[in-house]
């Protein structure tokens, strides 16, 4: 195969990539693509060296994240390039992995080449830099069917169906067309070839339709299981579409009254109201400091006004506010939090609120915990209009007006394992609470959401999502997105989410992360057996050379 047939198939293997997930052209993506997005991809490895592999991963790193990523650019270009930039090398790196199997497993080697995709999905949303955007499985967001086995394996079963299937197609695809006839030209003999592959494939075809019906059995059962009594919570999320990107006393004065405003909308429509959720940051000003010390007269006025008119409408507020706390030192701690008010827990005035404090934060924009190791890099962050926050330690489950309820802050509910650890707290459902508005792109907010769907799925309980700008709205426990307002306008979304009286736990919430831990041990296993079956190869082939006896040589 030709460098630039090579090239090409790296592009368009990028390329699908964004159209399996939400992207600039197509705002919910089309999942079909996360089923062949690798197939052009395995196949371009193959026929690469080593050193053209890692050129490989760079350009497809800097491919499908820089066109699926761009709006990072829109919160701080220097966090864009560096996000850029650690992908691709982190996809170089996986790609010199790729070929390095390639060499090693020879004709299982596409199996092995999935397996380690689906390993690197993994390993991506781990430490400083985890990021779980991107993963195929989140394609499938859109497909009720489909996603309901998400409660057995999380999101990671998806993706392994999705890679696995690529895998199964590209070593067909690479028998029957390219390894014939690597020039790529049009032959007539290629359906007998085609026909003879396939035949040889024969029983991974047959795994990977069993596959793929029982995944479908499985997702028609559960949407069609018979549900039990429940319970139901009248939650209103109020969207008040403001801009990040202005600052200054005014416009925290008008982000409060056009919430207050919006709210009181939505309650005269829906007085049944038990909970009403505020966005991520929607008020700016720490509301317990500024109350308790009064020195501001402007702030505390707003605030006071804010917590008049909370204490008056006996609701539940969920409110999402930056929380400043004295730690005796030379500054202060600032959370990214989530408030709790509630008039019945008479926590309003003097605000006592009950507090949740961001665990994950965003690496660069939000959190980077090397300032001593990178004093410079740290300092042009914060040059950068980048506010470092502390993060929070607790897996707060909240227990008011009859429902226990966690608050995930923005980016937080793109995490399995820590939305399954409020769940396994307690919590019965899930209030997201975001704010996208920065990024001005509506494929943007749809990403985020693809993977709130999927929180639901996994730990079969509804969430609940006000944001400042999109996407607000109500996610079922099987996934479905109810209620869901316009982007980028103000608006209120109201639902009574339904609480089962009987909590299933499912195999997900109980076990978490357990297909990839075992996509890891499957690879070791096969590592280890691959090199103890080379040394007993060599063994044999050395007890099998013949024994040079000695004597004298016959001279004629």
């Amino acid at each position: 195969m030709k460098w630039y047939s090579r090239i090409l198939f790296v592009i368009s293997a990028a390329l699908f990539f964004n159209l399996a997930h939400p992207n600039i052209l197509i705002e919910d993506g089309i999942s079909f693509f996360s089923f062949i997005t690798l197939i052009p991809l395995f196949i371009s490895i193959k026929y690469s060296s080593i050193p053209f592999s890692f050129f490989s991963g760079l350009l497809f790193g800097s491919l499908s994240y820089g066109l699926l990523f761009s709006w990072i650019g829109s919160y701080s270009s220097y966090a864009m390039i560096i996000g850029v930039i650690a992908f691709s090398l982190l996809f170089g790196l996986l790609f010199i992995a790729l070929k390095a199997s390639n060499l090693v497993f020879k004709n299982k080697s596409f199996y092995i080449m999935g397996l380690l995709w689906c390993i690197f999905e993994y390993l991506k949303t781990k430490g400083f830099l985890g990021f779980s955007y991107g993963i195929l499985g989140y394609a499938l967001w859109k497909s009720p069917l489909l996603i309901q086995c998400a409660k057995l394996g999380g999101v990671w079963l998806l993706s392994a169906l999705c890679v696995f299937t690529s895998a199964v197609f590209s070593s067909i695809a690479d028998k029957a067309f390219i390894a014939p006839d690597k020039n790529l030209t049009v032959s007539s003999k290629r359906f007998p070839v085609l026909l003879s592959v396939i035949k040889k494939h024969l029983s991974i075809l047959i795994l990977l339709a069993l596959s793929h019906a029982s995944i479908i059995f499985y997702g028609f059962y559960s949407l069609n299981k018979t549900q039990g009594p429940v319970r139901k919570i009248p939650v209103l999320c109020v969207q008040n579409n403001t801009d990040s990107n202005k600052y200054g006393m005014d416009v925290y004065k008008k982000d409060v009254s056009t919430l207050i405003s919006l709210t009181q909308e939505g309650l005269k429509k829906h007085p049944e109201t038990a909970i009403v959720i505020w966005p991520e940051t929607a008020v700016v000003p720490p509301i317990e400091m500024h109350y308790s010390n009064g020195t501001e007269d402007d702030r505390y006025e707003m605030i006071e006004r804010l917590l008049v008119f909370i204490n008056e409408s006996e609701k539940c507020f969920v409110i999402g506010n930056q929380r400043r706390v004295d730690n005796g030192g030379d500054y202060s701690d600032d959370y990214n939090s989530c408030l709790v008010f509630d008039s019945m827990h008479e926590n309003v005035i003097p605000p006592e609120p009950l507090v949740y404090a961001k665990n994950h934060l965003v690496p660069f924009t939000e959190y980077f915990p090397y300032e001593k190791a990178f004093p410079s890099l740290y300092e042009k962050l914060l040059d950068g209009d980048t506010h470092l926050w502390t993060p929070g330690k607790e897996k707060t489950v909240f227990d008011l007006r009859n429902v226990k309820f966690s608050t995930p802050i923005c980016f937080e509910d793109s995490f399995g394992n820590l939305c399954r650890s409020f769940v396994n707290n307690g919590a019965e459902c899930l209030f997201n609470l975001s704010n996208d508005s920065w990024s001005g792109k509506r494929f943007c907010q749809k990403q985020h959401l693809s993977m709130a769907v999927f929180r639901s799925v996994e730990n079969e309980v509804p969430s609940a999502r006000s944001t400042a700008s999109g996407v607000s709205c109500f996610i079922d426990s099987k996934g479905r997105i109810k209620n869901e307002a316009e982007q980028f306008c103000e608006a209120t979304a109201f639902y009574n989410i339904e609480i089962p009286m009987k909590k299933n736990i499912t195999i997900y919430t109980r076990f978490g992360d357990w297909i990839p831990i075992l996509e890891i041990i499957l690879l070791f296993i096969t590592v280890l057996f691959t090199i103890l079956s080379f040394m007993m190869k060599k063994f044999r082939i050395c007890c099998s050379k013949p024994v040079e006896k000695e004597g004298k040589k016959e001279v004629k």
